[in-house]
């Protein structure tokens, strides 16, 4: 049995030509005001409103994208849903489009090039636009995604040979910034645990710690990835290669190499100071707490949805917004110990 409908009658549930009844107008107008349509008159169009929340009705979502074009749907694609940076971004992005009439289907590539290309195919296929976070993917595949005619925003990743509007974190100042902080500790021997290959902050951050050569440190970098597990199983190239001070691609690889190093009876940052890169939650709680890179991740969810709400309204792709990092400096960094004598 059907409950009561909006109107305080039962029966069938309420359809848009109830609405129109109410209102006095066609059904092509009360389909033009649900679709936000701007060529009803701001009469008729508070008009069918106050009908609909009279009546209690709900338009159902299938038909109002059918007769809108619109799917009202955002595909998000990252490389990590492990990593806690990604899941402050989305969570915030997911907020912003909600409040907005949008929905976000989420996906995740694992570090996959071929997952984030067909995943990314896919989800224009099913949705609105795309937001790329941080995507792995190279420039002739981004192009394929661009000629789906459908906006395409791309987060943390700069690829200035596409008409594609970016928000991106500058990995490069603050990078450097820590790398000096360890130089100005005394360390001569600098480890640094490269993250993914193709990842543009990952070559952005490499180019920052290169920068310890001009101060005349010694740099080892390890090619490692972007994981706990990854900082874990480097820890003994980590201890091979001397080195008494430990730059991390991110603060999940910080926290592994910490883990290891631990099970090992070194101490951090007695024997050899670690930092990471995010600022992720856990980077407080660790023992020690780490020093890090905050990377504003709220502030990028929101600034990547407004972007892409624009690009979704007609705004022309090309945009660039810029956001900063900053050093956070904790105690998991310290001069290197002195050399035992005899």
């Amino acid at each position: 049995m059907f409950g009561p409908t909006g109107d305080g009658r039962t029966g069938d549930r309420l359809t848009i030509r109830d609405v129109a009844r109410d209102a006095g107008v066609s059904v092509a107008t009360v389909s033009r005001v649900l679709a936000s349509s701007a060529t009803v008159s701001a009469e008729l169009s508070e008009r069918v409103r106050a009908s609909v929340r009279r009546l209690g009705y709900t338009p159902h979502s299938v038909a109002r994208s059918l007769a809108s074009g619109r799917t009202r749907l955002v595909g998000a694609l990252v490389p990590n849903l492990a990593n806690h940076y990604f899941y402050a971004l989305l969570k915030r992005m997911l907020h912003d489009a909600e409040r907005d009439g949008y929905r976000l289907i989420v996906a995740d590539s694992d570090e996959s090039l071929v997952a984030e290309r067909e995943l990314g195919a896919n989800l224009l296929h099913q949705t609105d636009g795309l937001i790329l976070c941080s995507p792995r993917t190279p420039s002739n595949v981004l192009r394929q995604f661009v000629g789906h005619g459908k906006p395409v925003l791309v987060v943390n990743r700069v690829v200035e040979a596409l008409p594609l509007s970016h928000v991106v974190v500058e990995s490069y100042p603050a990078m450097r910034q820590l790398a000096t902080h360890v130089a100005e500790l005394g360390h001569h021997r600098v480890a640094y645990l490269a993250g993914p290959v193709r990842s543009w902050h990952a070559k952005e951050r490499l180019r920052a710690v290169r920068t310890l050569a001009r101060r005349g440190v010694d740099l080892v970098t390890l090619p490692v990835g972007a994981t706990m597990d990854a900082g874990h199983r480097a820890v003994p190239q980590v201890l091979a290669s001397g080195a008494t001070a430990v730059l991390a691609y991110n603060d999940l690889v910080a926290i592994g190499v910490i883990a290891g190093l631990a099970e090992r009876g070194v101490r951090v940052p007695a024997d050899i100071s670690v930092t990471g890169y995010d600022d992720i939650p856990f980077s407080r709680f660790v023992t020690p707490p780490l020093t890090t890179v905050r990377s504003p991740q709220e502030e990028v969810g929101s600034v990547a949805w407004k972007a892409m709400d624009g690009l979704l309204r007609g705004d022309r792709p090309g945009a660039r917004t810029v956001l900063a990092a900053e050093a956070v400096l904790r105690s998991s960094t310290a001069p290197p110990a002195a050399p035992r004598r005899g």
